[in-house]
């Protein structure tokens, strides 16, 4: 898929970020887009802005962790443009910390939008997509926290890992309906997930919260432009392209972890023992 004029592009998670920055680069190329994404304020201005550019543009505030509101969108962007040439799983959520202070109430938020909010677009947009003239393109969202594991990220590892193992699989199958499917691993972005950023532990000497304010500073500070992992989408669907890195940082998790499992478990362990200062307990 080269030419993206009158295509369908629906983002989730498009109210700011890497969704955001997806909905632009699609709709410089001139597609319709769909969007969804539960902070209504930041998807309204999302869509006023892209109205403002001239595109087509059907926003609504859905929450991709609940099946009956995932059901209604694709129907309605169905009624409204008829098909979808592309759907990007982008919602997600993230959730820092040491596993024995979890609760299962973060587990079941965090798998709730980052599993089941794929598994949700997928049931509800791809079926209809195998069925329709010219076939399209999904792209899910991961991490590079699922291409090895990363300390103190346990349950955001995991499900990112299961969005990674979803894909792969969904790639081999949807191949005989001319479907694509890739998965895009950034590493470090610079988006407003910080924020939001949810820290059951604290950095040895700090609270959670001045540790969830470190992180997003660096976050800011340090991470790749959400542009840049737009772009990265894209490609992926121009492609083809099966797992898309995007950041030296994934790039390096990827290649080490293939490369040699022990030697990538023991820098991630002394990386560990950094951020608890030598100690052998975060408490």
């Amino acid at each position: 898929m080269k030419d993206f004029r009158g295509r369908v592009v629906v983002i989730t998670g498009a109210a700011g970020g890497i969704g955001r920055a997806t909905a632009g680069a699609f709709g410089g190329r001139g597609a319709a887009l769909a969007l969804a994404d539960v902070e209504r304020d930041g998807l309204a201005r999302a869509e006023e802005e892209l109205r403002g550019a001239g595109r087509r543009v059907l926003a609504r505030v859905v929450d991709v962790s609940r099946a009956e509101e995932m059901e209604r969108f694709a129907n309605e962007v169905w009624g409204l443009f008829g098909r979808v040439d592309v759907l990007v799983n982008n919602a997600g959520i993230a959730l820092n910390g040491f596993l024995e202070d979890m609760e299962l109430a973060d587990w079941r938020r965090i798998l709730d939008v980052n599993v089941w909010g794929v598994i949700h677009g997928c049931h509800y947009f791809y079926p209809r997509m195998t069925r329709q003239a010219g076939g399209g393109h999904v792209v899910n969202v991961a991490s590079m926290a699922a291409l090895g594991p990363l300390p103190a990220s346990t349950a955001y590892c995991a499900t990112k890992s299961a969005v990674l193992g979803l894909s792969e699989a969904l790639r081999i199958e949807a191949a005989r309906h001319g479907v694509g499917v890739s998965t895009v691993c950034p590493g470090v972005v610079a988006t407003g997930i910080g924020r939001s950023l949810k820290m059951v532990s604290g950095a040895p000497g700090r609270t959670t919260e001045e540790t969830r304010r470190a992180i997003e500073t660096m976050m800011r500070r340090h991470g790749a432009r959400p542009e840049r992992v737009a772009e990265a989408i894209v490609g992926a669907v121009e492609s083809g392209a099966r797992v898309v890195t995007v950041g030296p940082e994934a790039f390096a998790v990827d290649a080490l972890r293939r490369l040699n499992r022990p030697i990538y478990d023991a820098v991630m362990t002394r990386v560990l023992g950094a951020m608890l200062g030598g100690r052998g307990s975060h408490r």
